[in-house]
């Protein structure tokens, strides 16, 4: 007797997709497709969370240290400045003082002529004037006036300066002078040699006295008010000049290197206008009348021209002698007719070889300079006006 063991075997043998017990199901094979690349894995985006140690300043506060550090930096800048334009102006001092030594040894100075007079009073031949026994009155001063004594106006001239500056009654005695008219036109431009005279014979450290100061004040209130009786319908206008060019010397020597040193910081720009800014620094002088004259006045035009001019081309000249180890021009040829301009020109052809070391802006200036500057077929007021279309574009 035969038993069929095939059912209890078929019992037994795993069920297809059975996991049998203690087992786990291993994953169906993947089936790789080799004729596409196969993309890259997607990650999940990280939030970013960056973690500082101590908080950011407010934007205020970061704003407002910038703009102490700016400051800061813009008064560093300054100081700077200060110091290399004092320095600037103390080695043209300097230069200024040996230029003068010969026509100072040889003409005096105002100072040494009081001295000279204070010290030898009552003795014959001691000035050019005779001095005083007791100090003149104004009254004196303006009955010579009316008198045209030009002897006793030279004495108080020589003797005691400060009474041609002071005021008596209603007029100045220059003003009183002016408007007596024409006839004493040769006692108004003898006042003004005086003025000139006194301020001609200042050294540099005068300027710097309290009496001296003070004197060159009056002097200037004296000027001013004499442009500006000189514009009444009434009185001549040819001294305007005059006055002017007397105004600007009562400043000194100070203030043409201040202008100078100023000017040469302004061409040293590419969009520069020197003529404009320099014929701005010279009118400056000008009184508020004498500016809103129409059309202006025919010879202050031209000493302003011949100023301005002559102030370019100092200060052009300062740029070079700069960069090349030259010598600056003088001072004392300022505002003189073509005496800078000649002086320049002979300091072109002294240093001829040097030339090719200057900035190739400033040779061009200077080649326009020399060629327009001095062109005598020209007026001042023509030659000015060439320079200037030239030079400021």
């Amino acid at each position: 007797m035969s038993f069929n063991y095939n059912p209890l075997l078929d019992s037994l043998a795993p069920r297809p997709g059975a996991v049998s017990p203690g087992r786990r199901a291993r994953p169906a094979p993947q089936i790789i497709d080799h004729t596409h690349p196969a993309s890259p894995p997607l990650r999940s985006a990280v939030a970013s969370s960056p973690v500082f140690i101590q908080p950011l300043p407010a934007s205020l506060s970061i704003e407002a240290e910038s703009r102490a550090e700016s400051e800061l930096e813009l008064g560093r800048q300054r100081a700077q400045l200060a110091r290399e334009r004092a320095l600037a102006e103390a080695l043209q001092d300097e230069r200024h003082r040996i230029e003068r030594a010969p026509a100072k040894d040889e003409m005096g100075s105002w100072a040494a002529m009081l001295k000279k007079i204070e010290g030898a009073k009552g003795q014959p031949g001691a000035a050019s004037t005779q001095g005083f026994a007791r100090p003149p009155q104004a009254y004196e001063l303006y009955q010579a006036i009316d008198k045209r004594n030009i002897d006793f106006i030279m004495r108080v001239r020589d003797h005691a300066f400060s009474l041609l500056l002071q005021k008596n009654a209603t007029d100045f005695p220059i003003i009183y002078a002016a408007r007596i008219g024409p006839s004493h036109r040769d006692i108004v431009v003898l006042l003004v040699g005086a003025f000139s005279r006194y301020v001609n014979q200042l050294e540099e450290d005068d300027f710097k006295r309290k009496d001296v100061q003070s004197t060159l004040k009056m002097l200037r209130a004296n000027l001013k008010l004499a442009i500006d009786n000189a514009l009444l319908p009434s009185q001549q206008s040819n001294l305007l000049s005059s006055y002017l060019q007397v105004l600007i010397m009562s400043e000194g020597d100070s203030w043409l290197h201040r202008s100078v040193h100023d000017l040469a910081l302004i061409i040293r720009a590419e969009d520069a206008r020197p003529v404009a800014q320099a014929e701005a620094l010279v009118r400056r002088f000008s009184t508020k009348e004498l500016r809103s004259v129409p059309g202006g006045v025919g010879d202050v035009d031209e000493y302003v021209a011949n100023a301005t001019l002559d102030l370019v081309i100092m200060s052009v000249w300062s740029v070079a002698a700069g960069q090349i180890g030259a010598e600056p021009l003088p001072t004392y040829t300022f505002a003189r007719d073509l005496r800078t301009w000649t002086l320049f020109s002979e300091a072109l052809q002294e240093n001829r070889q040097k030339l090719p070391k200057v900035n190739s802006r400033i040779r061009k200036m200077m080649a326009l300079l020399e060629e327009l500057g001095g062109d005598t077929r020209q007026s001042i007021r023509g030659r000015l006006r060439h320079v200037q279309e030239a030079l400021d574009k």
